[in-house]
């Protein structure tokens, strides 16, 4: 949980700094004003810690007791700010989770201070001896994004000989001596995590000048105080406090959106719209974007002989997601994380971050007639509309028609994608660089019928009851970018065994041969994969007079995502939305033709289903007494359902898992 905690509160992700920090008198004065400050070896037990056992909160593996946060922001955005926090562990997975505490921060922005921290047991308390537990690693976040960040830290605090029941008291300053957007101040806090908040009291002091917005989203009633006070002066000041106290626990549910968008939070900021940040970041990234004689000889090259439009879009996308590597030292002067580097640099060096490549990409476009904006974007993810934040974690590229709307998003850092934007990047927040006409939008869904796995089957059965037959898979949109990720990760043996897995979890009889398919690096066209099969029953001695018959078509799961998505759905009830990511459909069509003409066969009922969620349908016919046409569907309609629809999820299991084991009865 405490690593969750930090992270949430570390919007700057600031990093470590070992000198002592000096806090402003006025963050001193308040928490000595409004709650006593943390107790030291000297000082008595905090009474309040009283009240937190097993017995006051029967579910919690640990308790927010008491934490006092306050930041004082200045009029350049530049803060300081003080968090004096108690957690009790209740039980062995508490302890397990916060046996070490982790702090991120970014050297490049801020410093960061571990004051005290101390373990409070049986009315004793025992110091932490902070220089020799704490440990300063490199961002974990580097090696799994492909990006080093010299500036971006972990630092580690472990607590030796931590027991059930508990109290850990730290203390931390934080310094951010450089903003991200200058002259402006803006954050964000969690009310609410998973586990119960006893008492956290947050307050912000921001010169009278500066005109702040903020908002609670999905507050609990009665868990809410709000207290705002001016501070004389000759520099006058405003606090305000909100006071979270008995707040409940979320329960984590597998697929559930972040945390961000369904505990109680609170919004703040001085930027009065979202125009006001892609002005900014347009400001930003444009010096950026001239592209010198070698760049231009480049693009020239690349559309050379392309007078369709569409065809040098292509040569230029594919080109910066293909031949330019997703990699990098993270070494920006003026805005580390968001600023790029010149597009003329990456160009030359062959490798850059999202934001290099996005950028580059820009350029290219522009230099060859496009109307083209880098964009910001919060990948998974939605942010909050009525509170400007620029909380994005990637960048893109967007192309606009002659009239300024949007035409066309591409994604250059998708290496193995045959799509301009990937899946996961749908019906996710986005702003546009743009400092005349900008908002925060979302980006379109996807049609199911765009990521389609389409199988077709001709097989025979004999009067033994043996089939046997070929298999063919065409994958479109996401289905095809899926594919091909796993495919080019793993060796050609490895492909071939992936392949024949897909079907023996499902009929375990089945036998594979003749594997083709087509080369997952050739983005010219759609990925593909055919076999042939026979599936393997036991013989009798002779032909049974009545058989019951399972085709192909009648599998449970009949394409990647459909297993991989809807596998999801593995809870009776859910309290919060179950997110699938993706849209797609699945088309399965199978000819069957019988060795000996039928005297009778008994086929199920045509089916047809349909909500807001998905479209399921099946229907079997013989057009002669020597065939069998079966064509089934389904398509996914939403990535997102709500807790009180997922009973639609849990009907649709039950649906497909009745069909799998329904039966075709043939009279010989």
């Amino acid at each position: 949980m405490l690593k969750r905690l930090a992270a949430t509160k570390a919007e700057s992700r600031e990093k470590i700094y070992q000198a002592p920090i000096e806090l402003p008198a006025t963050i001193i004065i308040i928490l000595f004003l409004l709650l006593p400050l943390a107790s030291s070896a000297e000082t008595l037990v905090p009474d309040f810690l009283k009240d937190i056992n097993r017995r006051n909160y029967p579910f919690a593996h640990a308790v927010l007791a008491r934490e006092i946060e306050h930041i004082e922001f200045h009029a350049d955005g530049s803060k300081e700010s003080q968090d004096d926090v108690y957690i009790t562990v209740l039980d062995e997975d508490g302890k397990r989770e916060n046996k070490v505490l982790s702090f991120s921060v970014n050297k490049a922005y801020g410093k960061l201070e571990i004051e005290l921290c101390e373990i409070i047991r049986g009315g004793k308390i025992s110091p932490i001896n902070i220089a020799a537990q704490s440990r300063e690693e490199a961002d974990a976040g580097n090696s799994r994004s492909n990006i080093y960040n010299p500036m971006q830290k972990d630092i580690k605090l472990f607590l030796p000989g931590l027991e059930i029941g508990d109290t850990i008291h730290y203390r931390i300053n934080r310094r951010q001596f450089k903003p991200i957007i200058e002259n402006q101040i803006y954050g964000s806090i969690l009310g609410q995590y998973d586990i119960p908040i006893r008492s956290y009291l947050f307050t912000v002091t921001t010169p009278v000048t500066a005109k702040l917005y903020w908002v609670i989203k999905d507050k609990i009633p009665g868990t809410v105080t709000y207290c705002e006070t001016q501070l004389p002066g000759t520099n006058p000041k405003i606090i305000r406090s909100w006071h979270f106290t008995g707040v409940p626990q979320i329960t984590p549910e597998p697929s559930m959106p972040s945390f961000r968008r369904v505990a109680m939070r609170l919004l703040y900021s001085t930027l009065p719209n979202w125009q006001a940040v892609a002005t900014w970041y347009d400001r930003l990234v444009s010096r950026k974007l001239v592209p010198g004689d070698a760049l231009k000889n480049k693009v020239n090259q690349l559309i050379a002989d392309r007078p369709d439009r569409t065809a040098k879009l292509n040569a230029l996308f594919y080109y910066v997601a293909q031949k330019i590597r997703y990699l990098g030292v993270s070494g920006e002067s003026e805005r580390p994380g968001f600023e790029p580097h010149d597009v003329n640099v990456t160009f030359s060096r062959r490798h850059g971050v999202c934001r290099d490549k996005a950028a580059l990409l820009v350029s290219m476009l522009q230099f060859a007639g496009f109307n083209a904006k880098a964009v910001l974007i919060r990948v998974g993810d939605k942010l909050d509309y009525e509170i400007p934040l620029p909380y994005f974690n990637h960048a893109i590229v967007a192309v606009l028609d002659d009239n300024g709307n949007l035409s066309e998003f591409l994604d250059p850092t998708s290496e193995t994608s045959r799509q301009f934007l990937p899946d996961y990047e749908r019906e996710c927040s986005y702003l546009i660089a743009d400092r005349k006409k900008s908002d925060l939008k979302l980006t379109p869904p996807v049609s199911p019928e765009k990521n389609s796995f389409i199988m077709t089957i001709v097989d025979k059965l004999r009067p033994d009851g043996n089939l046997s037959g070929s298999i063919k898979v065409q994958c479109r949109g996401f289905s095809d970018t899926m594919m091909r990720s796993i495919m080019m990760n793993q060796s050609r043996k490895e492909q071939k065994l992936f392949l024949k897995r897909f079907f023996l979890s499902q009929y375990s009889t089945l036998e594979i041969n003749h594997i083709e398919y087509s080369d997952p690096a050739d983005r010219s066209r759609n990925f593909q994969f055919s076999g042939d099969f026979s599936l393997s029953l036991p013989s009798p001695e002779k032909a049974p007079p009545v058989a019951k018959l399972q085709p192909l078509s009648f599998m449970a799961y009949p394409s990647i995502m459909e297993r991989w998505i809807l596998a999801r759905a593995d809870m009776t009830k859910r309290h919060y939305p179950l997110k699938f990511g993706y849209t797609f459909t699945t088309v399965v069509k199978e000819n069957l033709s019988f060795t000996k003409m039928p005297k009778k066969l008994l086929l199920p009922a045509p089916r047809q289903f349909e909500n807001e969620i998905f479209s399921t349908s099946l229907n079997a016919r013989q057009p002669d007494a020597k065939h069998l046409l079966v064509e089934r569907r389904f398509s996914l309609k939403k990535t997102e359902v709500e807790a009180e629809r997922y009973p639609l999820v849990t009907e649709l299991q039950n649906r497909k898992q009745k069909l799998s084991l329904t039966p075709i009865t043939v009279e010989w």
